[in-house]
């Protein structure tokens, strides 16, 4: 396989919280293709299976498929790329990343190995200070030791990093699962809901400073990652950037208590020095990580010391996206932000099995 064929299976939907995130990059990844010349199969993942639309409409019922069953009918066909737009859950860990490799399909996002180490903020942060990287001070609480030592863990957390604190949801994405709280009882509360969902919890330290998210293309073989803008986000201390601040655009002033808007900047105003350190810093970890052909990493400066959240391998699309920001801001319109993912999914594939890579 040499160059992109006309014909792109999108890949959309989910059954998990991030659905509605799903359906919006695939309608405007779709307008994107299309503009670009190819001819777009959209599949969605729907709680019954997946379902082969030949409508416009992106939510249209129609007749459910085991997903071997469509992959195995669309390759038939001479498909050979997927646009994935599943974001977090079995989209975003390598699930379905295995199960493309399968029927040798290229794929937007990464391989299987570089995908099940991003999706977990856990295993993410571990690799990332095993790299030299700074990340927040934090503890991970299982299940089981929660429910036999609530009153030790509280009291050990509170001893090791004063409040407020960042309770996450290690597989949450779109900062699904993510609470700032700076009381006791309110940590309780939210360590003890996240474990309903999840087996452990990780509980962060808060960091104060500039927050920053810098999305990384992976480009044609023999070329290094291409690092693009930054885009600082503007949050006043203490609001996070959660999912209803990212799907409105509109946060509540702590201190006035009035409706603000989200604004960003990028380029950011730093120092072009520390930016580059940025930028060699965010491409290191996207090489190493195998982070496949679109990486956007979350992190935040605190005077000149950086310290890295997470990482996400299908990052939103839709245009109030940060990924598609920061390309127009680079100098890529969407049409050919896509284009370029497909060529770098090409470009993964081949590596992939020639040998040449450990992500399948």
């Amino acid at each position: 396989m040499s160059s992109a064929k006309d014909e792109i299976l999108l890949l959309f939907g989910g059954t998990w919280s991030e659905r509605d995130v799903s359906i919006k990059s695939a309608a405007q990844v779709r307008a994107y293709l299309e503009t670009a010349g190819f001819r777009v199969r959209p599949v969605r993942w729907d709680e019954t299976g997946w379902i082969s639309l030949n409508s416009e409409d992106l939510e249209a019922a129609g007749e459910s498929h085991q997903p071997w069953e469509l992959l195995d009918r669309y390759s038939s066909d001479g498909v050979e790329v997927v646009f994935n737009c599943l974001h977090g859950g079995p989209g975003e860990d390598g699930t379905v990343s295995a199960w493309l490799d399968m029927f040798k399909l290229a794929y937007t996002g990464a391989g299987v190995v570089g995908g099940a180490v991003s999706a977990c903020k856990i295993t993410f942060r571990q690799r990332v200070k095993g790299m030299g990287f700074k990340v927040p001070q934090a503890a991970v609480i299982h299940e089981d030791y929660w429910s036999k030592n609530m009153d030790v863990v509280v009291q050990r957390l509170r001893s090791a990093f004063s409040a407020p604190w960042v309770v996450k949801d290690p597989y949450g994405g779109s900062s699904d699962g993510v609470k700032v709280v700076d009381s006791m009882s309110q940590l309780q509360e939210a360590v003890s809901e996240t474990l309903k969902l999840q087996p452990m919890v990780l509980v962060e330290q808060y960091l104060v400073g500039q927050e920053f998210s810098i999305p990384c293309l992976s480009l044609r073989q023999g070329t290094q990652p291409q690092i693009l803008q930054p885009v600082e986000i503007c949050l006043p201390p203490g609001v996070p950037f959660d999912r209803q601040v990212k799907d409105n655009g509109k946060y509540v002033d702590p201190e006035s208590r009035k409706l603000c808007s989200l604004d960003y900047r990028c380029p950011p105003d730093i120092d072009s020095n520390l930016q580059l350190e940025l930028a060699r810093s965010v491409k290191q970890i996207h090489m190493e990580l195998d982070l496949g052909t679109c990486s956007r990493t979350d992190l935040i400066l605190t005077g000149e010391e950086f310290y890295f959240l997470e990482t996400n391998t299908c990052p939103g699309m839709t245009e109030r996206s940060l990924v598609p920001y920061s390309a127009r801001e680079s100098g890529l319109e969407g049409v050919e932000l896509v284009r370029r993912m497909v060529e770098g999914a090409i470009a993964q594939h081949l590596k992939r099995w020639s040998g040449g890579a450990g992500g399948r």
